[in-house]
């Protein structure tokens, strides 16, 4: 049987991106999302590392506007379409202080959905150790 190799997702950039916002907002947590290590807002997905990219939740206009300004592209994991509300930005993990404007604003994205009726809680893992 054959399988596609593992996706490798760059675990010096998450712990980067996390310090950047945990800093900012010390109410963020650790976890995982399909395997990627994630940011989350109570049960609320923010962003994650996937590769070697940061996955980024915002509102959907916020996101086309980011790929529209060529600073973002549509994040598109495992091959699958892309998201509206999701970009994702390639960026050094020595450089990321240079999107933490960005970055919280998913982590306040992500709070504005935490306890309104209709939002969805995910599936996340634990907060990693």
């Amino acid at each position: 049987m054959k399988t596609e190799p593992r996706l490798l997702h760059d675990v010096g950039l998450f712990d980067a991106v996390f310090a950047c916002v945990h800093d900012k907002d010390p109410s963020v947590r650790e976890g995982s999302m399909f395997g990627c290590p994630a940011v989350f807002v109570g049960s609320h997905l923010a962003l994650c590392v996937y590769g070697s990219g940061i996955g980024i939740k915002l509102p959907a206009e916020r996101a086309a506007m980011l790929v529209n300004a060529g600073r973002a592209f549509a994040f598109q994991p495992y091959g699958r379409s892309a998201m509206r509300e999701w970009v994702e930005i390639r960026i050094p993990r020595e450089r990321v202080e240079e999107i933490a404007a960005v970055l919280i604003e998913a982590v306040e994205y992500a709070r504005h959905h935490v306890g309104h009726p209709g939002g969805k809680a995910s599936s996340a893992s634990a907060s990693r150790a």
